[in-house]
This record gives structure tokens, sequence and C-alpha cells, in this order.
């Protein structure tokens, strides 16, 4: 269930540890405590939990309002428009501090489509490493325009925005994927979010509380993904 449109404004934000923090496998001490809420959001985002992303919103001190925006804007890339858009009509009703970031950041410097593609094509060939030559060959069979759709937009408007540094975009997209049973896509970006600086710890602890938000099946297939990228991976994830 979501927040009713005549619910009223919840508390901005709330002083206590967030509960899942106290039930979710345990976490390396480099994902700082904010950092893993954030995760949360992204995959209750991903998930359709809107009450989910009401506790996750509370717990986020009003200096991470800007990264948590972020995480839900980028959220439409691997879960769609309707998921993101509820979660931030949630997250509005709650309350966005913008008084450590000025509004304009929020908010595009120009259009650029040649230099989105630019640092879209960067971004995507850090994160798919080896694998990105036959990543944009596949794209372009598929659909040329999924592949220019991918690049200009999904890795160079959205992913390679400053505000949020890769490593934790990438553990969010994970939290995002593993509950939605895709297992390529969710190889492809554990193995990114190592080549983006997150640590294999760092990945285990996403991966291994994915039942939070998406349950016991999910929590499941995410396990037997995260095992196979384990043992065959040549990044040594």
């Amino acid at each position: 269930g979501g927040l009713g449109a005549g619910g009223g404004r919840r508390q901005l934000s709330s002083e206590a540890p967030h509960p899942w923090l106290a039930v979710a496998p345990s976490a390396p001490p480099t994902l700082q405590p904010h950092e893993r809420v954030l995760t949360f959001l992204a995959a209750n985002t991903g998930a359709g939990n809107l009450h989910g992303v009401a506790t996750d919103w509370s717990h986020l001190s009003k200096d991470k309002h800007a990264d948590g925006m972020e995480v839900v804007l980028q959220t439409h890339l691997f879960a769609g428009f309707p998921r993101t858009i509820n979660a931030l009509a949630t997250i509005h009703q709650i309350g966005v501090d913008s008084s450590a970031t000025a509004a304009t950041d929020w908010k595009e410097e120009r259009w650029d489509p040649e230099g989105w593609q630019k640092s879209g094509a960067e971004a995507c060939a850090l994160i798919y490493g080896s694998a990105y030559p036959k990543l944009r060959e596949r794209m372009e069979v598929l659909h040329p325009l999924l592949n220019t759709m991918m690049i200009e937009h999904g890795y160079g408007r959205v992913l390679s925005r400053t505000s949020l540094p890769l490593r934790i975009r990438e553990l969010c997209v994970l939290a995002v994927l593993a509950g939605q049973s895709v297992a390529p896509q969710l190889t492809s970006h554990m193995r990114g979010a190592i080549k983006c600086g997150a640590t294999p710890e760092e990945v285990k602890a996403v991966i291994s509380q994915t039942h939070l938000a998406w349950g016991k099946e999910a929590q499941e297939v995410a396990d037997a993904v995260h095992e196979g990228c384990v043992r065959g991976s040549k990044a040594a994830l």
C-alpha cells in the first residue's frame, strides 16, 4: 500500500536508524548506512512499494535528499516511468529539502546530445569492459534506436550525471535488477559495479538484502545469479 493522497505530510526525517538496517544481512563498513538506505530506496521504487519508499525517505538525512532524488530518477531506466513517478510523488508528499542543493542542480545545464553520447559511451564501456563492443552490436541488431537510446539517454543523460558517483549508482541498479529475474542484466551490472569501484563484499551485501523488498523467491534467484557470477567472473567478483 502507498500513501493516500489525503494522508498528509509525514515527518521529513527520522532520527532512529532505518528498521531494515537491523534485519538486513551484514554489510562491510565501506558501505555506509546512508548508502545502504539509498539501495533500499532503489529497491522499493523498483518494486512499487510506496510504503517502503516513504520509510526510506524518512530515514535519509536532509543533506542526502539530492542523492535520493538521483537514485529514484535513474530507476526509470530499470523499472519504468510509472514506478519512478509514483515514488517521486510519495517523496514530495513527505517533503524534499533542497536547501543544501540548488534547485538548478536537478536540471540540465544544457541540451547536449553529443555530450551525452560521449559520456554515455564512456560510462557504458567502463561498466561492461571487454563485453562493451558485443553489447553495442547486439543492441544494434535488436533495434538501432534502442542502441542509441541506451547510450545517449541511459548511460549519458542519466547515469553520467555527476551528482552521484557511478559506484553508488551501480549498487542501486543491482537493488532494482535483483528482484526482476533478469539474470543477464544483473550479472553485467554486478561486474560493472566492481569496475566502478564497489567491492565484492558491497555487491554481495546488496544482493543478500533482495528479500526485503522483493520477497524470498526473488532472493533465491538473485543468490543463484550471484553465485554463478562469482564462479565464472574473471573480474574476481
